[in-house]
């Protein structure tokens, strides 16, 4: 008998049951990865209407597995918003210490005056904001645990020594001496343990933060499988350490009568500005993070639950027990 007239005689095999039960199962809201077309409604094992793209491939790419595991955030766009806000109110801060150093060097090469006594004052109001959002990320969920939220508290409280030794250095001291980095003058000494209290409070901070800064990065699914790089925290706290040896060694040298006096300032100043570029490095980064993190924090990650029908879920549609 001829192959071709025996197929087309052969009887058509009916979709299965659980083919059927595939098809109805993509019941929430899926985007397509390539074109953004809803995809509910569609079998997992069929393509894009509009592209063609594996239904498969988005789901591996979008769904987070562990999203039902989160626990969902109190306020999610206040956190969001809190988190930038820490941030980004911090790098103001820094970026301002760099406008004064920077119109310092001008003025001793060039020898012009800079009219820059508003510039602490921006710098005050960055580290106001990143302190109130630091504000909420001490419980940014129910089940923070009591510790945790203890421990942040007491980090957001050490921004009022923070701004006030800020403010102390950069608004009073360098006020007062027209090159307080190159030439200090009598207040050298007093300025570098201020330094050194302003990076210990800074310490503080971060370190009491960075678990619930992590607690919501995790929160990225990108960030959890290791597919990006992250700005580590104790980088920036190591940065830290690395400014603040500078001033220790400047504080040593005044206590030395050797000769040598001259050359351990010259080191600190090396060692100090290695360790704020570092800093600031890290505070850009951190801040590159933060605002990837937003829309996430905003809108959590799309679960298995959320597109996928549940025999729960399926009999309370159908009515059965």
């Amino acid at each position: 008998m001829d192959q071709s007239t025996s197929s087309e005689k052969a009887p058509q095999v009916a979709p299965s049951d659980d083919g059927k039960a595939i098809a109805r199962q993509l019941t929430g809201e899926l985007y397509c990865i390539n074109c953004g077309y809803n995809l509910r409604g569609l079998s997992i094992r069929s393509n894009c209407s509009e592209c063609g793209v594996p239904v498969r491939a988005t789901i591996l790419g979008i769904v987070d597995p562990c999203a039902d595991e989160l626990v969902p955030l109190s306020a999610p766009r206040v956190v969001a918003i809190g988190l930038n806000a820490w941030s980004f109110g911090a790098i103001v801060a820094a970026a301002m210490v760099w406008v004064l150093r920077g119109s310092e060097v001008l003025n001793d090469m060039l020898g012009t005056v800079w009219p820059l006594s508003f510039v602490p004052w921006i710098g005050i109001g960055g580290l106001v904001v990143s302190m109130l959002g630091s504000a909420t990320m001490i419980r940014p969920h129910r089940k923070v645990p009591r510790v945790e939220v203890i421990r942040s508290a007491l980090a957001v409280s050490l921004y009022a020594p923070l701004i006030y030794i800020y403010s102390a250095i950069y608004l009073w001291y360098d006020g007062a001496v027209p090159s307080p980095l190159l030439d200090p003058g009598e207040s050298s000494l007093s300025r570098s343990i201020l330094r050194v209290m302003l990076f210990l409070c800074v310490a503080g901070i971060v370190w009491g933060l960075r678990k619930q800064a992590v607690g919501l990065a995790v929160r990225s699914v990108v960030v959890r499988t290791g597919r990006v790089d992250r700005q580590s925290l104790m980088a920036v706290l190591a940065s830290l350490g690395i400014a603040a040896l500078g001033d220790l060694i400047h504080i040593a040298s005044t206590f030395i009568a050797f000769g040598f006096e001259d050359v351990l300032s010259i080191i600190s100043v090396v060692v100090i500005a290695l360790g704020s570029v570092l800093f600031s490095v890290g505070l850009v980064n951190i801040c590159i993070d933060t605002l990837r993190l937003y829309p996430i924090l905003v809108r959590p990650g799309v679960g298995l639950s959320d597109i996928f029908e549940t025999n729960r879920q399926k009999s309370k549609r159908t009515g059965e027990i």
